[in-house]
């Protein structure tokens, strides 16, 4: 396999909606919630399964280019797509009174999702970057700092978006800097102030 063979593969391999499903259930099962399978049902269907499969049916009706949406102008519908999902996946984990922590990672995405959508109007953030820099900061805020070994996926990452030339350092660096900020201030937020009100 040449290099660009192997930055395509990490590239699907470490894509936002499989970091997603690799995520969500570590934090549902160190809640030690009493019907597990539900949540981890919920966010792999919201968080994984509805954005990816709304990925592939915009390629397939050729409203983008490719699964990674690699044109900057093409990237405002999926983005759409996926906010809907994330959603529809906060209602449905606040119906099923989920664990705090799911709930707020799930409208992290959200969120994320907006914040990357404004920027993505002007500029080509990177959105692996997000996906895999994003969930993990959950991780470690939650589960502790036996979770920092994680964020070297994006070493990986970050190589194969730009061996492809998918993105410049900017974006990449960007991409993981803005999300773990992000997720990290409104886990603090979700979980100790806006979920207990609800």
């Amino acid at each position: 396999m040449n290099k660009r063979g192997l930055a395509s593969f990490i590239s699907a391999a470490l894509n936002a909606p499989f970091i997603a499903l690799l995520t969500f259930i570590p934090l549902i099962m160190s809640q030690g919630a009493s019907n597990p399978l539900l949540f981890i049902g919920i966010t792999t269907f919201f968080g994984a399964i509805l954005p990816l499969s709304s990925t592939y049916y915009l390629v397939k009706k050729g409203i983008i280019p490719d699964i990674y949406a690699s044109d900057r102008a093409s990237r405002t519908e999926p983005i759409l797509w996926a906010m809907v999902s994330y959603l529809f996946g906060v209602t449905a984990l606040l119906t099923f009174n989920a664990p705090f922590v799911v709930t707020a990672l799930m409208a992290c995405y959200f969120v994320n999702a907006l914040i990357m959508l404004i920027i993505t109007l002007k500029w080509k953030i990177s959105i692996h970057a997000v996906g895999v820099s994003g969930p993990i900061t959950a991780l470690v805020y939650q589960l502790g700092m036996k979770m920092i070994p994680f964020f070297l996926l994006m070493l990986p990452v970050a190589w194969a978006r730009l061996e492809l030339k998918a993105h410049n350092k900017k974006q990449v660096a960007a991409g993981a800097i803005l999300s773990s900020l992000l997720t990290w201030f409104q886990m603090i937020f979700y979980i100790n102030f806006l979920l207990p009100m609800i």
